[in-house]
């Protein structure tokens, strides 16, 4: 069978006599039925299970076909058709099932694969049993072009010919996320075309943006047979489901298609009422095509532009549209058609057309959405039903569509309906919208379940309860209008899906909005009782308006569809903003006149003496408020920085009580832009400034996503709900201090699951859901404990959460200081290391990062020698090598030199024009530079111009431009002292005995306090030790591919026993730590022929971990029979630290009756949930 065969069969009506043969082509052996096994379902005529697929890896495929109810609408009853399977699969040994389903009377019909899925037990492991099936259709017949179905299934035909079929081979065929990927790549290459004929500049880039999203929503839109529907017919059936690909082929070869046509369609067709909705004969003799309303088709400035593009453009953009099946219903993680889903839109703009991660945007798999949307509003539920016998029915209800019978009764049912009525949802952040549309299926879902029990004899509205949650219930904002449009977009096709007939689509404009959702103007609690009295100057009184009249009015034009009502409500909303703005800005201006006058007051001349040194310090005070009040006034008035400001009230006036007080959102839920302050800086300087001072998260190097949780608790009702997925660096890092105030005053961090290592996103960024609840007395928190591979993986584990998996920390507990948030058995070792009393900072005097020169080029010199006293190195700047005097270059290391127990090397150095005396690092003089170091001098002012305008001019100072750009690693490098990447997978400790080396940024050195007893080698080994490293991953923050910064304020809190305690393992540790540098010098030979030094090195270093355990937790090593220091103090360490010695302690260690090597070997039996599981967790 060919390729095209199998598409012209396909795309026929169904015939399983024809599809016997095509499965005999696709799967290695098929068994067909001689009577089919019948199953019973009321969505169901006749039909069953008709045959099984054995494949080759042994697993099995169970054929059902189903002829369904007239009733039953095949491209449109997903979720009840996958419902007749569910059962069956459920409850057999079969793997898998393909199942068709048809209708006599239709020429579509619909084949699913149902897989099942591995999930997690109770106690989150993997199991052997499979459940949780997921399902995949395409959708086939005469009206779908079949061409991503033929291409596939022809996949398994090729297949079978060369090789074997197994079950992973089938779930590829039906892969969604695969034909995404496909989709995409090619839709990005369709966009660049139509950018390269213009200018890549932003405007071009938004009008090809909005005019391809046009022509994709048009494709879900003929989709539902709404385009080019015969004049003749008073219904909406009929219609051309390739209308547009038809229009264009009907003007082949004109190069100003988008002027002639394609524009009169979306601007005088779309977008305008005509009687009987008559389209013009250039779109179609005697055809209907539907007013739409909602602005999309809206002809604003960006339309105004004259621009074409030539034929062949549209022509080859409908030729890849048509490639593609458009399935205009949303798909789930747990049930997808295999198409192009209104999601796709999401990805789109995420992923290509303004550069996402630029602002710090990501696109949040579904699963997660889901998953985050169904927890929010369980959570709000909750919160208004808080009686424990409700909260198992509300999970069952959100979670699963399963109705428990206390949510059965009437009153219950309705008083349900109604509190999912009055949520207000907004994502602040809203993208292309992922997290509200999932908002609005839950809601949906939930209402719809809910229905039969409140109303039993009444009618389920689909479309209208679609409509009234977008209306209602969901809010979002965003600073970039192109997100807006495809969110908007999106909310559209949801109501489009379930409606019969074309009806004009809500006006999104005061639901959906474009601005800067950090930013405004006036503080949410300013007072607004004269506004309306601002406005009404001059007005008669059918024209005045009131605070209610304004909420009716912005909730009118949301349903809208006349032109100038339109226009006439924009201008009277815009008129009334106004007068907001106007009222505010002068309740400022009071306020500076106010200001003004307290401070002409004290500046009033004196008749007795002098002012007090109180009336002065006040005097000063209210002059810096008078500033900043004036400044702020001048930025308003000035709109340089509040261009994209949002007015919250302005916007959603719905959520004003009757005084005008914004009430609040019942749920914030969201991904907001993750981006580092230095990085808005650069960009915008003026916002960065506003968000310091206007937001107290705004700490340090903070990235935006904590004033984003501000700005959330901000906007929410008392009892309301912050939903985030974004990174938890914030609960330990330096930059988190201010969120961490905030958030342990109020209580409000509710829940996290951290996912650790896991990757959300195709990017460095490691992130957490989190829920942040005012009042809240316990932190429930979760950490991802094992390794997976994908989102549906990640979607499994989140479905398997459980009381077993928490940790529950108490909120007193919490506070601006790092938190340690951990699970399980770690929660306890933690607290057992935290008696010792003394930690690291009480160690080291410093631990301080290297030289920042500022321009590393010039100071860093590689592949050095030494020539007749000098050094010879290459520069990076000159590009050649160049001599230096040895007395201007200190041997450096880079991270890179840096590992554990190493023997320390460098063909590094770095120019260093400091003299240190007396403890102080004292710049050269540039004549003694050219005095003694005359060679290294001519080296420097060839590099002259390059270092003075480093930091934009900063170091443009005569006699100083050569200084580094900060001079710390200074003073403290040419001291005795411990050494250690920045970055690192486990301890990559070195020794620096003799403080030669200097190090870069990326390395930090350790120097000991005076009075620390314990030597260098002691802390060395400590820091390259399992419980360290166990300590660090527990407590700090991961990075890409699992590596950690060893950055001082995660170093510094480690604690450490009390010299007492350490004495009893010093010396052996120190002793070992010598065996570990021969062993780990490279240039030692191997001391035993059947191992190799480095295989003998981890057998030294078990035996230091176990001293280190004993020395932390003795009494438990005890109890347990597990200690070795009395074990090891009975050894002979006489000798010195050479071959013959080290051979012999291996000799001792290796025999069979050894008591130390026995306790290693029985510590999973002996303490298997705490020693263990720092020893077999912190492997390195």
């Amino acid at each position: 069978m060919t390729s095209k065969e199998l598409q012209n069969k396909l795309s026929t009506r169904f015939n399983f006599d024809e599809w016997k043969d095509i499965l005999t082509e696709m799967f290695p052996k098929v068994e067909f039925f001689t009577r089919v096994n019948q199953v019973s379902h009321n969505l169901i005529k006749d039909g069953g299970q008709a045959g099984l697929i054995r494949l080759d890896d042994g697993r099995s495929l169970a054929i059902y076909t189903f002829e369904v109810n007239d009733n039953v609408l095949i491209n449109r009853n997903r979720k009840g058709l996958r419902e007749i399977t569910a059962r069956t699969i459920d409850q057999s040994v079969i793997h898998g099932v393909l199942a068709f389903y048809y209708s006599k009377n239709v020429s579509d019909y619909r084949l699913t694969f149902i897989a099942k899925q591995t999930s997690f037990n109770e106690d989150g492991e993997l199991t052997k049993t499979e459940t949780a099936p997921k399902r995949y259709t395409f959708l086939l017949g005469e009206n779908e072009p079949c061409r991503t179905a033929t291409d596939r299934l022809y996949e398994l035909i090729s297949k079978k010919k060369n090789s074997s079929i197994y079950l992973a081979d089938v779930t590829d065929v039906f892969s969604v996320e695969r034909l995404n990927k496909e989709f995409f790549a090619g839709y990005k290459a369709q966009y660049a075309k139509f950018l390269q004929h213009l200018s890549d500049n932003k405007q071009n880039r938004d009008y090809v943006k909005k005019l391809l999203g046009r022509l994709v929503f048009l494709q879900f839109l003929q989709k539902k047979g709404w385009m080019g529907v015969p004049a003749s017919r008073s219904d909406w059936k009929g219609g051309d489901k390739n209308y547009l690909s038809h229009l264009i082929e009907r003007y082949n070869g004109n190069n100003r298609l988008l002027s002639d046509v394609l524009e009169p369609l979306f601007f005088n067709t779309l977008n305008e009422k005509r009687e009987g909705d008559i389209a013009n004969t250039r779109l179609g003799e005697d055809i209907k095509i539907p007013y739409l309303n909602g602005g999309l088709f809206e002809k604003d400035n960006i339309d105004k532009l004259d621009i074409d593009f030539p034929y062949s453009y549209f022509k080859e953009l409908m030729d890849f549209f048509a490639m593609y099946n458009f399935t205009i219903d949303e798909n789930d993680p747990d049930d997808s058609e295999v198409g192009i889903d209104p999601e796709m839109l999401g990805h789109i703009f995420e992923n290509l057309l303004e550069d996402n991660k630029d602002k710090g945007a990501f696109y949040t798999p579904k699963e997660i959405v889901q998953y985050m949307c169904r927890q929010s509003v369980i959570q709000y539920l909750k919160t208004y039903e808080s009686d424990e016998q409700y909260s198992e029915p509300i999970e069952q209800l959100i979670n699963k569509g399963i109705i428990m019978p206390i949510l059965q009764t009437k009153s219950v049912a309705s008083r349900f309906i109604q509190l999912l009525k009055e949520v207000k949802v907004c994502d602040p952040a809203i993208g292309s919208g992922a997290f509200p549309m999932g908002i609005l299926y839950v809601l949906y879902h939930a209402m719809h379940h809910l229905h039969s029990h409140a109303e039993p004899h009444g009618n389920f509205d689909s479309t209208q309860t679609k409509r009234d949650i977008i209306q209602n219930n969901i809010f979002g904002v965003d600073i970039e209008q192109g997100a807006v449009d495809i969110a908007r977009l999106r909310f559209w096709l949801a109501l489009v899906v379930d409606a019969d007939e074309p009806q004009p689509l809500p006006n999104l404009d005061y639901k959906i909005t474009c601005g800067n959702s950090l930013l405004s103007r006036y503080p949410i609690d300013a007072p607004i009782e004269n506004v309306f009295v601002e406005y009404n100057k001059g007005k008669n009184e059918s024209e005045k308006i009131t605070l209610p009249k304004y909420k009716e009015l912005v909730s009118n034009y949301t349903d809208t569809s006349n032109h100038e009502t339109k226009n006439f409500f924009r201008q009277t909303i815009e008129a009334i903003k106004k007068a907001f703005k106007t009222e505010l800005s002068r309740q400022e201006k009071e306020s500076i006149s106010r200001l003004k006058g307290k401070i002409l007051a004290l500046e009033a001349p004196m008749l007795l003496g002098e002012r007090t040194q109180k009336e002065k310090t006040e005097l000063k005070k209210l002059k810096e408020q008078l500033v900043k009040k004036e400044e702020f006034q001048a930025n308003i008035i000035n709109n340089r920085l509040y261009t994209d400001a949002f007015e919250w009230r302005f916007e959603f006036p719905s959520l004003l009580d009757e005084k005008g007080n914004f009430t609040g959102f019942d749920i914030i839920i969201g991904n907001p832009p993750y981006l580092r302050i230095q990085g808005i800086r650069d960009v915008n300087p003026l916002f960065a400034d506003e968000l310091v001072k206007k937001y107290q998260s705004a700490t340090g190097s903070f990235d935006l996503y904590v004033t984003f949780v501000e700005r959330g608790l901000q906007i929410i009702k008392q009892q309301g709900i912050v939903n985030y997925i974004m990174p938890v660096k914030w609960t330990n890092a330096a930059f988190g201090k201010g969120l961490r105030t905030i958030i342990s005053e109020n209580k409000a961090v509710h829940q996290i699951i951290n996912f650790g290592a896991y990757q959300v996103f195709n990017a460095s960024t490691y992130t957490a859901l989190q829920w942040f609840i005012p009042s809240s007395n316990k932190l429930l928190y979760y950490e991802l404990d094992k390794n997976l591979t994908t989102n549906q993986e990640l979607d499994l584990y989140l479905k398997s959460l459980n009381n077993k998996k928490v940790s529950k920390i108490n909120a007193d507990k919490l506070n601006k200081e790092a938190w340690v948030l951990t699970t399980g058995c770690t929660t306890e070792i933690l607290e057992r290391l935290e008696n010792h009393s003394r930690c690291i900072r009480d160690i080291f005097e410093k631990i301080f990062q290297g030289i920042a020169t500022g321009k590393d080029d010039v100071y860093f010199l590689y592949d050095c020698t030494e020539e007749n006293g000098l050094l010879v190195g290459y520069s990076r700047q000159l590009g050649y090598q160049v001599c230096i005097e040895q007395g201007l270059v200190k041997p450096l290391l880079k991270g890179e030199d840096v590992h554990r127990y190493d023997h320390l090397l460098t063909d590094r150095f770095v120019i260093f024009p400091y003299k240190l005396e007396s403890g102080k690092a004292i710049l050269y003089t540039e004549k003694e530079i050219g005095d003694l170091f005359p060679k290294g001098y001519n080296y420097l002012k060839r590099c002259e111009d390059v270092l003075r305008t480093r930091e934009k001019g900063r170091f443009n100072i005569d006699g100083e431009w050569f200084q580094y750009s900060r001079k710390q690693g200074i003073l403290f490098a040419k001291f005795e002292k411990l050494v250690a990447p920045d970055i690192s997978m486990g301890g990559n400790f070195a020794y620096d005995e003799k403080g030669i080396f200097y190090q870069t940024t990326t390395v930090y050195g350790y120097v000991k306090r005076m009075e620390v007893k314990e030597g260098y080698k002691f802390w060395l080994a400590l820091f390259n030790s399992r419980l360290f490293w166990w300590y660090l991953k527990n407590t700090g923050t991961v990075l890409a591919n699992g590596f950690f910064r060893f950055k001082p304020d995660y170093i510094k809190p480690f604690p450490v026993p009390e010299m007492q305690q350490t004495s009893k393992g010093e010396k052996i540790v120190e002793r070992l730590t010598d065996f570990l540098l021969y062993l780990y010098d490279k240039n030692s030979t191997d001391i035993l022929t059947h191992t190799s030094n480095k295989r003998l090195a981890t057998h030294i270093e078990e035996i230091i971990d176990m001293i280190f355990y004993e020395l932390y937790f003795e009494r438990h090593m005890k109890d347990n029979q597990i200690d070795v220091i009395a074990d090891l103090s009975n050894y002979d360490w006489t000798g010195k630290s050479d071959a013959t010695t080290i051979e012999a302690f291996y000799k001792w260690y290796q025999q069979s009756e050894n008591m130390v090597r026995q306790k290693i070997m029985l510590l999973d039996t002996r303490s298997n949930n705490f020693i263990y599981q720092i020893h077999r967790t912190a492997t390195i």
